[in-house]
Order: structure tokens, then sequence, then C-alpha cells
């Protein structure tokens, strides 16, 4: 190996270094999105499910309740050797992106959505869902892994019929930059994931006969 090729390599290494210690440093200000953006053509998730007739038994909507110990981020930024150099803050609320995200997963599973704030003057006789989530998190080293934890409640007649923990993850492939935009997608597939379970558990739990 000749010393030009010798030094032009050298370069090129220092440059990329350079370069991706570069991308580690800076505050990320992502908006958090639903469902999942499509990847490679192909329809989202979330919104894959065919549309059903409206259910008979319409469903209330309590806002979550956020109750994370870091209500400002939602992830982080590491440089090339692992360690944390700039916070994950989203540009929109977490909470409304949580509730009308359950929102659109109920809407496309057939439900009939009412929205509520609280759970003050609700009619005892209606099916309420309400809920917290205590995690919504997307760290990066060489990929993305985001993380939703949340807990479900489901009251029906003033009882509590559901009352579940659910938890799902998701990524967004191999991190070369540490993009917003990749940030907003791992969080939307964990949610994602998350919000599916307990739809599931909600069709089984409503359409179960009552004793």
């Amino acid at each position: 190996m000749n010393l030009i090729t010798r030094n032009f390599r050298f370069v090129t290494v220092l440059a990329i270094t350079g370069l991706l210690a570069g991308c580690a440093f800076g505050t990320r200000q992502p908006t958090l999105i639903y469902p999942p953006a499509p990847e490679s053509g192909i329809a989202p998730v979330a919104s894959a499910a065919p549309v059903l007739a409206p259910r008979k038994l319409p469903v209330t909507l309590v806002s979550f309740v956020d109750q994370r110990s870091d209500k400002k981020v939602v992830g982080t930024v590491r440089n090339g050797f692992g360690m944390r150099t700039a916070d994950v803050i989203p540009t929109n609320s977490v909470a409304e992106w949580v509730t009308q995200a359950l929102k659109t997963e109920l809407q496309n599973n057939g439900y009939t959505v009412e929205s509520a704030s609280g759970r003050d003057n609700l009619d005892g006789g209606s099916t309420v869902i309400s809920g917290e989530f205590m995690k919504v998190f997307c760290d990066v080293y060489f990929n993305y892994t985001g993380e939703v934890s949340l807990v479900a409640n489901v009251k029906q007649d003033g009882k509590d019929i559901l009352n579940k923990n659910y938890s799902g993850e998701g990524s967004a492939g191999a991190s070369f930059a540490a993009t917003e935009k990749s940030y907003a997608q791992s969080l939307a597939l964990a949610l994602s994931a998350a919000l599916k379970q307990f739809v599931s558990d909600l069709d089984k739990t409503l359409s179960a006969p009552k004793i």
C-alpha cells in the first residue's frame, strides 16, 4: 500500500468518525405519530385492519394519565462509545398521543368511541376505558429500541371487567444518524404492539357470556 492510499484511508476514517460523533450531539425533537409510518410501500400495521361495522356497545375513552418519572424525555442519543450525549424531547403531548392512538385502534376495530377528559359525571352504565402509562422511551446504540408500557382499565356498569398491564417494543432499524423520524417511528411501533394486545383482550372480554 503506497503512502497516498494509506493517507487517504486515514483521512476518510477520521471524517466518518467525526460525522458520527457530530450526529450524537444535539437534542432531538420528534413529533410523535400514529399509526406507524408505512415502510417499503406496505400499509402500516395499525391501519391494516378492515373497517368493521360499528358495534352495538359504544365505549367511553378517558384520557390516559402520564405516570412516567420523567415526563419530558422520551429517548436518548448515544455516541459511538455508547455514552448518553443528548435527550429526545417530543414536540407534542405524550398523553394525547397515547390516548388518540388508542382511539384510532378502537375505531379501526369497529368501536364507537366517545372521548372524556376525566371520570367525573360519567354514566355508570357505560363501558369506560381509562388507564395510565409508565414508560414511553426509545434508546439507541446500533439500533433503535422503542418501549411502551401502560395499564388499561375497563369498567362496565361501574364494575372492573379488565385491568391489565400491556407493553410493546418497536424499532425503526439500524441507527446511523439518530434521526427524529426514526425515534417517532420506533415509538409508534412500540405503542401499536401494546395497544393491539389490549384491543384483542377487550374484544374477548366484551364478547364473553355474562355470568
